[in-house]
């Protein structure tokens, strides 16, 4: 303390309350003045308190901020210009929206969750919360989409997907599409599939180009003949073709084994090593408005659930991504409790793929 009166510059610069000051006795008249002599009297310094509180960092929003663009950002993709966007681009986009900036802290809440399984509790609570928050204000945006807000709810859209998939293994309820529990892929899907068409429909060029370039990139990859495998699905077709379903249905099964054969391939050549993470969703996005609904009702579509079992083939050869490890097994399991005897050999092939055997 440099005991000038009636506080010592240390503490006034540390907006503190002066021990000096308390112990002497107040002088009349005086007061600290920090303006020139013909200003006004400057107003009392704000409580200690006040001040600390107005400032008080969040440490563990800046840690999911670290963790999202030194670590999760690499598991998005495999790209590394997507992988840039996702670390650059994107949380640029987040300072400037908070359900954006949301969605991206739930994520790598997430992924840290699984990193120190010794914070899941906290980590979890909080992506959960942040999400829910996220998910309120995107939600009320969808009905009223433009060119202001499109780019936005696609990312959140997309950080949605990744959420969903991660925050399975952390949530009591079965995540699984057609039971139509928490969280609901076919919802998810079909928000970000119309939010691509409403953006590819304006020659959109924005920020996320990168994604949707690399997309279009996949979906020729996947149809490179060299790699072509039709027979594997020829079992499948066969007996799909020979149930007793209309002509209306028959079409779209048809139409998702077509597809499916694309990922499939790729899974089954060279062990899956050219594989890319956004083949798990090609598939999806082009049969989200006709055949995933199906899933919803499985008692009258057996033959939907069969051709979802193969799709784990593809899942599978993915795994060693943190947001979709064990998933595989979890949805042919699930298959296997939703499907009649009668159809239960038809998904053989998927269970050996993935080594998995029913419960006795």
């Amino acid at each position: 303390c440099d005991e000038l009166k009636p506080a010592c510059q240390n503490c006034v610069r540390h907006l503190v309350t002066c021990d000096f000051l308390q112990s002497r006795p107040a002088y009349s008249g005086m007061h600290i003045t920090l303006q020139n002599a013909n200003d006004d009297p400057a107003p009392p310094l704000p409580p200690p308190a006040s001040v600390e509180s107005t400032y008080e960092l969040n440490l563990v929003d800046l840690e999911l901020i670290h963790n999202f663009t030194t670590s999760v950002y690499t598991t998005l993709s495999t790209d590394s210009l997507v992988r840039q966007m996702w670390r650059v681009t994107v949380v640029r986009m987040a300072v400037k929206c908070e359900y954006v900036m949301r969605a991206l802290l739930s994520v790598s809440a997430l992924h840290l969750a699984h990193q120190r399984p010794e914070r899941k509790e906290s980590l979890v609570s909080k992506a959960l919360l942040y999400h829910r928050l996220a998910s309120r204000e995107a939600m009320g945006l969808m009905s009223a989409l433009d060119e202001n807000n499109a780019e936005n709810l696609f990312c959140f859209s997309l950080l949605t997907i990744f959420f969903a998939l991660a925050s399975g293994r952390y949530l009591k309820e079965s995540v699984v599409v057609w039971e139509s529990a928490f969280p609901d892929w076919t919802f998810l899907l079909s928000g970000a599939s119309s939010l691509i068409k409403y953006m590819t429909s304006r020659n959109y060029e924005g920020q996320l180009v990168p994604l949707l370039t690399h997309a279009k990139e996949r979906f020729f990859a996947a149809r490179d003949d060299s790699r072509a495998q039709p027979e594997v699905l020829q079992d499948l077709r066969t007996l799909v073709n020979g149930s007793k379903v209309d002509a209306e249905l028959l079409r779209v099964y048809n139409l998702a084994i077509d597809e499916l054969l694309h990922p499939i391939s790729l899974a089954l050549h060279d062990g899956g090593r050219g594989m890319d993470i956004i083949d798990v969703f090609i598939w999806k996005y082009f049969v989200t408005d006709e055949f995933l609904p199906l899933l919803k009702t499985p008692g009258a579509n057996q033959e939907a659930i069969v051709i979802y079992a193969h799709f784990c083939i593809v899942l599978k050869r993915l795994e060693n991504q943190w947001w979709l490890q064990g998933w595989a097994k979890h949805l042919i399991s699930q298959a296997w409790e939703l499907l009649d005897d009668s159809h239960k050999s038809w998904i053989k092939w998927p269970m050996d793929e993935l080594e998995w055997t029913p419960p006795t």
